[in-house]
């Protein structure tokens, strides 16, 4: 064998990158070069659309508010295109309600500007692993919670301090699969759930802030009250068993506008967690559709 071929690296993920902030698109294109990508942009969704009709891409990367074409529009569009280019919307706008919709209409994540490198970079090469199944056949169909679990998210105690959990939001939760710590209890049971805006409430109140920031927490570690997990989690969990039907827990999770859900036995003992983007995948895979009656 040539060593030149042996030593070629793959073909780089070409990425679509369509924002009106030439700024912010140059400099974002730059960033994702650097790590790998094969970046092409557009200024606004027609542009999109005509990039999308004649080239492939393995993921498109979305703003949602754009003039000639916003972006919502221009992603029914091109789901039109089959297999359609997985789509992360982009937006410095979003609310949940935005980002829930525009995954109704088929987009595969979402993401509020300015957005972390990192964090685009790994929704990236989730979407581009999309891409890839949507152009190959499925070898094995998966129909129940408990076939999509993942493994590989961080268990928390309900007795651990907070100053852990902070750490684990605030460094390497992107690393690990959804955006929400699962609290278990000693017996690795459910005991509750944890986001970045549940500890930004508790330290505003204990502080007696009426106006706080994960950035301002982050550059005030010392702020953090000594308390447990326990202490701040909402308790208040949903989860689902593992012979729950996808099209279920699809509609459950949008619904309730939940990106990950924890897969629980009877005695709620966590099994893993599950993704939506991954229940939709396999549901667009098998041209099954979400009953929302």
């Amino acid at each position: 064998m040539d060593d030149a071929l042996a030593t070629r690296s793959p073909p780089a993920r070409r990425v679509l990158l369509v924002d009106d902030e030439d700024r912010f698109a140059t400099q974002l294109r730059r960033l994702l070069i650097a790590r790998g990508f094969d970046v092409v942009t557009a200024g606004d969704g027609r542009q999109a659309l005509d990039l999308v009709g004649g080239r492939t891409f393995d993921a498109v990367v979305l703003d949602i508010r754009m003039p000639v074409m916003d972006g919502m529009t221009a992603l029914g569009r091109i789901q039109a295109k089959k297999p359609a280019p997985p789509v992360i919307m982009l937006t410095g706008h979003a609310t949940l309600e935005t980002g829930i919709e525009a995954i109704r209409r088929g987009a595969f994540d979402y993401l509020m500007k300015p957005c972390g490198i990192e964090d685009l970079v790994a929704k990236l090469e989730a979407a581009c692993t999309v891409g890839q199944i949507r152009r190959r056949p499925i070898l094995w169909p998966r129909r129940l919670a408990g076939e999509l679990i993942l493994n590989a998210f961080r268990r928390i105690e309900d007795g651990d301090p907070l100053l852990e959990a902070f750490s684990i939001l605030n460094h390497r939760l992107p690393r690990m699969a959804g955006e929400t710590l699962f609290v278990v209890d000693a017996d690795d049971c459910l005991a509750g759930h944890l986001s970045k805006q549940d500890i930004v409430n508790r330290v505003a109140r204990f502080k007696g802030l009426k106006a706080l920031t994960w950035e301002d927490l982050s550059a005030n570690p010392q702020w953090l009250p000594d308390v447990t997990v326990g202490a701040v989690m909402i308790s208040d969990t949903l989860s689902v068993d593992p012979a729950t039907p996808l099209k279920q827990v699809a509609k459950l999770m949008m619904d309730e506008g939940i990106r990950t859900l924890p897969v629980t036995c009877a005695d709620r003992r966590v099994l893993g967690v599950i993704r939506l983007r991954d229940v939709l995948v396999y549901l667009d895979s098998a041209d099954g559709a979400i009953d929302t009656d």
